[in-house]
Order: structure tokens, then C-alpha cells, then sequence
């Protein structure tokens, strides 16, 4: 579990970090910083998905974190999801709008949460 918690820390950092530079870049090659941020946004949510689902799979969904932010970004992903497969629910509509203002944050929480998950794992040696 260790190691999967650094390599998590990892990878979610250098997805981050990573596509910031190359969208900086991309940005200023292409001029068209709203393909950046798109592709930012469902890069860097979709790494931090899989890590999500790992992590309740490993038993971390006992973390008053993992609950807080397993209800306010799975929604975003089952609209998503639904919306690929031509199911409109017009209840729902509002939901892209909400994710475009909460992912940012939610993405910054989730890196500071792999960041004190790796660094107590260190303690524990």
C-alpha cells in the first residue's frame, strides 16, 4: 500500500504540473487556450478518478476526504458518462456548470490529500 501511495503522489503530480506546462506551451504555440484547459480538465480529472476508485477499492474510502469528494466530483462523471451515451436527463443540465467551478479546487484538495497520505506513509518506516 506503500507504494502504490508514492507512486500515486507521484503520478498525480507530474499529471498536474505536467500539463500546465505543456498547456502553457500548447497555449502559446496554437493560440487556443480553451482546447488547454479542456483537455487539462479531463486529463488531470480522469488520472485523479482512477486513483479515487483505486484508493475505495484499497479501503481508504473511510477518510472524511475521500467521502466529501467522491459526492462532489462522481456526478460530474456519471453526467458525463450518460451524455456520451445520448441520455438526456434535463434535471442534470446544471452539473457541467457546477464541475467547472468546483474541479479546480477539488483537484488542488486532491493533490494536497495524496501529498499528506505520502508524506504520513514516510513516517511509518
Amino acid at each position: 500500500m506503500k507504494t502504490f501511495i508514492k507512486y500515486d503522489y507521484y503520478l498525480q503530480m507530474i499529471v498536474f504540473f505536467g500539463y500546465i506546462i505543456l498547456g502553457f506551451f500548447y497555449g502559446r504555440i496554437k493560440d487556443d487556450f480553451f482546447t488547454v484547459l479542456f483537455i487539462f480538465y479531463f486529463a488531470v480529472g480522469g488520472f485523479q478518478l482512477i486513483s479515487y476508485l483505486i484508493k475505495i477499492l484499497m479501503g481508504f474510502w473511510t477518510d472524511l476526504f475521500m467521502k466529501i469528494y467522491g459526492i462532489m466530483i462522481l456526478p460530474i462523471w456519471i453526467f458525463f458518462l450518460l451524455n456520451e451515451f445520448d441520455i438526456k436527463i434535463e434535471a442534470l443540465s446544471f452539473i457541467p456548470l457546477y464541475g467547472l467551478f468546483v474541479s479546480p479546487f477539488l483537484a488542488i484538495a486532491y493533490l494536497i490529500y495524496c501529498r499528506d497520505k505520502f508524506t504520513n506513509s514516510l513516517g511509518e518506516f
